[in-house]
């Protein structure tokens, strides 16, 4: 039977399009709502999606919702040929799959966009990949959570890979390396060097630092989209209730950023601790400015990263998303002895020509 594509324009669409993961999950997980947009002007509400334009979609059969897809482009890409889907979400349907990757695909064409990656929810600050391994066990908060079958439906539809991501599970408990610890030394030659944690009450110029330290630390990485500083205030905003101050540092030298270690670690414990009750928290991002690497910089950001957390209990940390590709990074934390990579997410993108194809 065919399918029909629904571009979500109404308030009922919308309530639709945010219910419709519940058929998926049930009660086991809760995907992301899309975020809300002042109907005047069709813009978003949150400063963090200012430079996004968007698309969100249904996909009907026999009158029920069966899945759910958005695309968008973002103004500040560096490729503008490269737009993104998200939010998708899709009963084990691979013809209802199928037309909304097209639907995708269609809106980004007609719109001058030739490549299109996800999953990426609107922008690579957000929500990114599909979980293609490491389904067993905990999940942090604000990660990916799929079914399984949806790297089929996803392949089925024509999409290749991308790249691949990686989860580490650090297990605190057990010692760390005395390389690592001789190389986290090198930092103590660096003159005027401090940590300080992020102040939450300054999030206007928390979030200059934040801008400054992405964009000079990752560009020319995969997925890089600059930040302006509204955006890194934004970013900081949300992370707030999943952050223990202690464990946001800024590395400072001479007064100046030159690095960052973004521990998230709420204090209402129970939305990080798995089933056994043991303490587990996310260092989601590790960045240094290009000029201040290979003095151990990195290694002193993560070795008082591991202190600091170990001082609060905390058993397990988790490292996570690191490109594929990302070989300093991958080195850095495989050196560290206590780890193992354990869960895998996966980017796609649409075959040569796809969307113009479609």
């Amino acid at each position: 039977m065919t399918v029909e594509i629904i571009a979500v324009s109404s308030h009922n669409e919308m309530r639709a399009f945010n219910a419709f993961p519940r058929a998926v999950y049930r009660n086991s997980f809760k995907a992301p709502s899309f975020p809300a947009i002042k109907s005047s002007n069709q813009q978003f509400t949150d400063p963090l999606f200012g430079r996004v334009t968007a698309q969100p979609f249904l996909v009907v059969r026999n009158g029920r919702v069966t899945g759910r897809i958005a695309a968008s482009v973002h103004q500040a890409c560096p490729d503008e040929k490269t737009g993104f889907f998200g939010y998708f979400e899709s009963l084990n349907d691979p013809v209802a799959a199928a037309a909304l990757v097209k639907a995708a695909a269609r809106w980004l064409s007609a719109r001058g966009i030739s490549r299109m990656i996800g999953p990426v929810d609107l922008t690579p600050h957000e929500r990114l990949g599909l979980l293609v391994e490491g389904f067993k066990g905990f999940h942090q908060p604000g990660m990916p959570y799929n079914p399984p079958y949806y790297a089929d439906l996803l392949t089925l539809s024509g999409l290749e890979t991308e790249i691949n991501l990686y989860a580490y599970h650090c297990d605190l408990r057990r010692p760390l390396p005395d390389r690592l610890i001789r190389v986290a030394s090198r930092a103590g030659r660096i003159k005027n060097l401090r940590f300080r944690e992020i102040n939450f009450n300054d999030l206007n110029g928390e979030g200059e630092v934040f801008s400054q330290i992405h964009n000079g630390s990752m560009n020319g990485g995969w997925g890089f989209v600059p930040l302006t500083p509204g955006e890194g205030e934004a970013i900081w905003q949300k992370v707030k209730r999943f952050c223990d101050p202690s464990l946001a540092l800024a590395a400072e030298i001479g007064g100046n950023p030159a690095g960052l270690c973004l521990t998230l670690y709420p204090s209402k414990k129970t939305f990080f601790s798995n089933p056994a009750g043991q303490s587990t928290a996310r260092l989601a991002v590790l960045a240094v400015l290009p000029q201040y690497r290979f003095k151990g910089l990195e290694a002193a950001l993560v070795l008082e990263c591991v202190r600091r957390a170990r001082s609060k209990g905390i058993l397990f940390i988790e490292l996570s998303q690191v490109a594929e590709n990302n070989q300093m990074m991958n080195r850095i934390i495989q050196n560290m002895g206590c780890v193992k990579r354990d869960r895998i997410y996966r980017i796609y993108r649409s075959g040569a020509g796809a969307c113009t194809e479609i």
